[in-house]
């Protein structure tokens, strides 16, 4: 089964989102994502390709998912849940 995405992380441009997927056999597990958006002739898109002002950026959000995954997420303003 393809997974959905649970919960979305944002600091800036730089998002982690956090994905329920099911094994073949049942099992559940989370994977999580991590992109940059940019604006490129008028039209917004994505990337896994990030700068060097992006780097702490891409850290800030990626600890926030590892908490989330693991249990100890600390609600903060840069959080999103997603709602299917």
């Amino acid at each position: 089964m393809a997974g959905q995405p649970e919960k979305r992380f944002n600091v800036g441009l730089v998002k982690a989102t956090v994905w329920k997927n099911t094994s073949k056999t049942g099992d559940e597990f989370k994977t999580v994502s991590l992109n940059r958006s940019y604006q490129k002739d008028g039209e917004w898109k994505n990337t896994n390709s990030f700068g060097v002002n992006d780097i702490d950026k891409a850290i800030q959000v990626l600890e926030q998912a590892r908490d989330y995954v693991n249990g100890s997420d600390s609600e903060s303003e840069s959080s999103e849940e997603v709602v299917s």
